[in-house]
C-alpha cells in the first residue's frame, strides 16, 4: 500500500481502544471516538499534527464520530454505548459546546451504534442514528427555529449496526416533482442489509414514512451480523451503489439500475478474516475494507465489472479494537 500513499502514525493520546476515525470535508481536521468516553480533535498538516480539542460528555464508549458539511459550521458529532448523541460545535478555535444532546430511552439505555449526517444538498442538516433496539432516528435541524425534530422506524428488531446517507444527484434520488428523495441504508444484526426511502412530507404536519425498498434475495445474503454499510458517492459512477461487510468475512456491493426496481447484489470478495468496515475513495472507484484485527485492503472495480485488489493489504500498528457487539 505503501505505493499508494505514505503513511502516517498519530499517536492520539486515548487511554483505551480507539473505535472510530474521521476527517472533515477538507482533510484538515482529524476527529477519534475511544473507549476512554472522549473525542480527540486533532489539526493535521503534511507533515505534523497537533491535539486541538478533547470533547467529553458521554458515560461509555464513543463508537463513532461523524462531521457535518462546513455550511453549517464546524458540527461534530459522537456516538456511545451510552445511548446517547452528542452534537457537538465550535465556538472559536478550541472552543467546543454541546448544542444538542439526543437520548431515545435515558431511563433504559440502548447502545447507539452508527452516525452519519446527510448530504448537504438536502439543504438541512439531518443526522441519522442507529442504534441496538434496531430503531433509525433521523435528527432534523431547523435553522430557523433552532430546534430539532426526528423521525423514528424500526430498521430490524435484533439491532442495526451501521447507517449510511444515499448521495444526491444519481438517478432514482429526485421526485417527479423535482423534490429530492431522503435514501439511507442499514446494516443489522439479522444479516440484513436494507435501502430505506423517505416519503414526502406531509403538508400539514410535515410528518415522513420511511419504506423500505426491494433488495434481491431479500436484502440477506450475508451469513452474519451485517458491521457495515456505505454508499458510493456519486462522482464518476452511472449508478446508485452500496457496498456492504460482514462478519461473514463477505463484501458485497449492491447497485440498482435506471429500469431495475430492486437493489441487486455482486460479491466483491471473500476475506480471510471478519470484514469490520467499508469506506470509498472521494471518487468512488476505490473501495476500502478493514478486516480481522489490523488489516485494511483496497479494491477497484474492471471495465468488466470484475473487482481486483491494489497492492497489498496494509497492516495497522496496534489496530482499532472491533466495533459493539
Amino acid at each position: 500500500m505503501s505505493a499508494l500513499s505514505p503513511s502516517a502514525h498519530i499517536d492520539t493520546q486515548h487511554e483505551d481502544h480507539i473505535h472510530d476515525c474521521q476527517w472533515d470535508y477538507y482533510a484538515r481536521r482529524l476527529a477519534t471516538a475511544s473507549s476512554d468516553r472522549t473525542v480527540k480533535v486533532w489539526n493535521v498538516e503534511a507533515e505534523s499534527h497537533a491535539l486541538s480539542a478533547t470533547l467529553t460528555g458521554h458515560d461509555g464508549p464513543v463508537w463513532e464520530v461523524a462531521w457535518a458539511h462546513p455550511q453549517y459550521g464546524t458540527v461534530l458529532a459522537s456516538c456511545s454505548y451510552d445511548g446517547t448523541v452528542l452534537v457537538f460545535k465550535e465556538d472559536g478555535p478550541g472552543r467546543w459546546s454541546v448544542v444538542h444532546k439526543f437520548a431515545p430511552q435515558a431511563s433504559q439505555p440502548v447502545s447507539i451504534n452508527s452516525i452519519e449526517f446527510a448530504p448537504s444538498a438536502f439543504g438541512q442538516l439531518i443526522l441519522a442514528c442507529a442504534s441496538s433496539d434496531g430503531h433509525v432516528t433521523v435528527l432534523r435541524h431547523d435553522a430557523a427555529t433552532a430546534e430539532w425534530g426526528e423521525d423514528r422506524f424500526l430498521a430490524s428488531p435484533l439491532g442495526t449496526n451501521a447507517v449510511s446517507w444515499a448521495p444526491l444527484g444519481v438517478n432514482g434520488s429526485t421526485r417527479d416533482d423535482g423534490s429530492p428523495i431522503l435514501r439511507l441504508a442499514t446494516g443489522s444484526a439479522d444479516c440484513l442489509v436494507k435501502v430505506w426511502s423517505a416519503s414526502a412530507p406531509d403538508e400539514h404536519t410535515g410528518a415522513v414514512h420511511w419504506d423500505a425498498e426491494p433488495m434481491a434475495d431479500g436484502g440477506k445474503l450475508h451469513k452474519a451480523w451485517v458491521r457495515d454499510v456505505a454508499f458510493c458517492p456519486f462522482y464518476g459512477v452511472p449508478q446508485p451503489c452500496l457496498a456492504s461487510c460482514s462478519e461473514d468475512k463477505s463484501v458485497y456491493v449492491w447497485c440498482r439500475g435506471d429500469l431495475e426496481m430492486s437493489w441487486t447484489p455482486k460479491k466483491v470478495v471473500a476475506l480471510e478474516q471478519p470484514c469490520w468496515r467499508v469506506n470509498w475513495s472521494v471518487t468512488g472507484n476505490i473501495l476500502a475494507v478493514s478486516s480481522g484485527d489490523d488489516d485494511v485492503s483496497m479494491w477497484k472495480e474492471t471495465i468488466q465489472g470484475e473487482w481486483f485488489q491494489l497492492g497489498e493489504p496494509e497492516k495497522l500498528t496496534n489496530g482499532a479494537a472491533a466495533p459493539p457487539n
